[in-house]
Parts: structure tokens; C-alpha cells; sequence
């Protein structure tokens, strides 16, 4: 669990920091040719990152649609269909992946993986930014320091929570 107070909700979204330590050193492991690592690294990634999505999709994301202002580019089907894309995505790796488990993958595989790696990595970038200078804020905006407290009970938005997900994230908002 995480040891600091956060201030708003924004501070709470430092696991994509955390989440991009893991996807490099995923990365890494594919590079020295531990591909049972790498597809663990991913693995554990995948389920920060679905997490991440959920308690953004069943608490926050209701917040933000029913209480948010119109702000171009920030309407709240934009991070619904990327949460969306991101699980499309998931899946594209988790399949190139598994390609590196048998011990005659070869380059091509490699520089496949790593070349979709590299587009993910770009789309998770502006996703974050999305959120980190829009969704966030504004979530932020439109709840009362009563309801802060309450998020900051619910979000665990922390790769030490990946293995127990809270049993029930449903918004009482």
C-alpha cells in the first residue's frame, strides 16, 4: 500500500510511473533472451494496468461523466475507448509474446514484439497525459473534500495491489 497522503487525485496516479518501470524492465528481459521473465514483467503489468483501468472505469469515469464540464478532447467516451484500445493492445503483446517462449524464436519475432512495444509505449504516453492534465484535474474539480477522502479510501492505484484488487471498487456516488 502506498505510504504517502495525497493532496488530490492527480498524486494518485503515479503508478503510471510505476507501471512504466515494470513495461522497461520487461524489455529489458527480452533483450538478454529471458523470455520466461519478460512474459512474467508483462504479465504483472497487464494486471496493474487492468486494475488501474477498472477503478478508473467503476469510480471515476462515473464522477467525470456526471459532473465534469465540456473540455475539448477530454469527453469522457475519449477514455472509455482508450481504456478500450489499451486491452486491444494487452492483447496484441500478450500474443507476440508467447511467440518468445519457444527456444527457437528468432530476430524477426523479437524486432515484431518490440516494434508494437514501442507503439503501445507512445500511446500509453498520451493516454497519461490525457488523463494527467485533464481527467484528473477535473475529477479533482468537481468533488468535495468529503468525497476526496472517500476516493482516496476506495483507489488503490498501486502495483502492490495487483494481486488483491479491492473486492468491491463500485462507486457510492
Amino acid at each position: 500500500m502506498t505510504s504517502f497522503a495525497p493532496q488530490n487525485l492527480l498524486e494518485l496516479n503515479h503508478i503510471h510511473q510505476q507501471m512504466d518501470d515494470l513495461f522497461e524492465k520487461h524489455q529489458v528481459a527480452i533483450l538478454k533472451g529471458e523470455y520466461t521473465q519478460a512474459k512474467a514483467m508483462l504479465k504483472v503489468f497487464e494486471g496493474a494496468l487492468m486494475n488501474h483501468m477498472k477503478e478508473e472505469d467503476e469510480i471515476l469515469l462515473p464522477l467525470y461523466r456526471q459532473r465534469a464540464a465540456q473540455i475539448r478532447g477530454g469527453d469522457a467516451d475519449v477514455f472509455s475507448e482508450e481504456h478500450k484500445k489499451i486491452t486491444e493492445w494487452m492483447s496484441r503483446l500478450n500474443l507476440r509474446s508467447s511467440r518468445l517462449s519457444r527456444s527457437d524464436s528468432n530476430w524477426k519475432e523479437i524486432i515484431a514484439l518490440l516494434d508494437d512495444e514501442a507503439q503501445f509505449k507512445k500511446y500509453m504516453e498520451h493516454h497519461s497525459v490525457r488523463e494527467d492534465r485533464i481527467f484528473y484535474p477535473e475529477v479533482d474539480r468537481v468533488v468535495d473534500d468529503k468525497e476526496k477522502a472517500q476516493l482516496f479510501r476506495l483507489l488503490t492505484f498501486s502495483i502492490d495491489e495487483v494481486d488483491n484488487p479491492p473486492a468491491d471498487s463500485k462507486s457510492s456516488f
